[in-house]
């Protein structure tokens, strides 16, 4: 498979800048606004690269009845990438792991699966840990604004 996976993050993405930042305090609110502000942009960039994800990898599952599509249930900042149906009533890995155990499909194929599920793993991740630093900067934030308003 030709395209960048998620392995190859870009190097400008902002856990790469700050990653060593995070083992340490920050020195002050401005550092926390500006490293939350980063992520949230990060966010936003991979709200698309969600749908160019399923749809570089669609035209390949859907030979195994599979389809990928980029799922938010919750109002998240960004959609997972998620196992469906060629048919979008039945969602979840369970899917792959039927296809590639009692799926009619070669072994070829089972190995792009594979190699798929564990791209989207990733991503996936990669999108857990930006979401929910925003989400804990934001709580951060809300903090220190209400001990600022008691002095």
């Amino acid at each position: 498979m030709n395209a960048m996976t998620a392995l190859e993050q870009r190097q400008d993405f902002a856990l790469n800048q700050y990653a060593k930042g995070l083992l340490k305090p920050f020195k002050g609110k401005g550092e926390i606004l500006r490293f939350r502000d980063e992520l949230d942009a990060e966010c936003r960039r991979m709200w698309q690269e969600a749908a160019d994800f399923a749809n570089r990898y669609n035209r390949t599952v859907v030979q195994a009845g599979l389809w990928l599509k980029p799922h938010n249930n919750s109002g998240g900042r960004v959609r997972a990438v998620q196992w469906r149906d060629k048919a979008q009533t039945q969602m979840g890995r369970r899917l792959l792991e039927a296809v590639l155990q009692y799926g009619d499909v070669s072994v070829g194929m089972k190995r792009q699966l594979v190699e798929i599920e564990t791209e989207r793993a990733i991503f996936n991740a990669k999108i857990a840990a930006a979401t929910r630093q925003v989400d804990r900067l934001n709580r951060l934030l809300n903090d220190l604004d209400e001990v600022e308003a008691m002095v």
